[in-house]
């Protein structure tokens, strides 16, 4: 998990995070960098997600379409680059959730905690979404770091 953070964070140094956002890299001649790091970045979600829910086929169905909407060029099929990603990351957030409520059954205390931490970092993404006005590489590592951090939580 680490190491799929700081391969994000070192990404940054092939473009300007607050212009472009990671598949800016894919019309660059580091277009392999983007494309481990896809790769990377999937398995490390999904190994996470599998650590923390038995939902095995929905946590493989957003992984594949996560792969398949970030290594469709952008130029080729917009929509798709775009939506597929997108959606799964949404739904991710979703599942996120839906795990932390499932949470309160055994340990209320502790899924009241996630909860407030869960709802701190939806609003720190919705603002910074808001100031920025686009999607761009701090919102989508402001994101990762979310995802991560909820996933690492859950599993304590």
């Amino acid at each position: 998990m680490i190491l799929a953070f700081l391969l994000s964070i070192i990404l940054f140094l092939f473009f300007h995070p607050l212009y472009n956002n990671y598949t800016s890299l894919m019309s660059t001649s580091y277009a392999f960098l983007y494309d481990f790091w896809i790769l990377y970045l999937s398995y490390t979600l999904c190994h996470q997600f599998l650590k923390i829910t038995t939902h095995k086929k929905t946590i493989y169905s957003l992984t594949l379409c996560f792969i398949i909407g970030s290594l469709i060029p952008y130029k080729n099929h917009p929509f798709l680059h775009v939506s597929l990603p997108m959606v799964t990351i949404i739904l991710s957030i979703l599942l996120i959730a839906f795990i932390i409520k499932e949470k309160q059954k055994n340990e209320p205390f502790k899924a009241h905690l996630l909860n407030q931490w869960y709802f701190y970092g939806l609003s720190i993404i919705a603002l910074s979404l808001i100031f920025f006005g686009q999607i761009n590489g701090i919102v989508e590592i402001l994101t990762l770091i979310f995802i991560f951090w909820m996933l690492s939580l859950l599993q304590r």
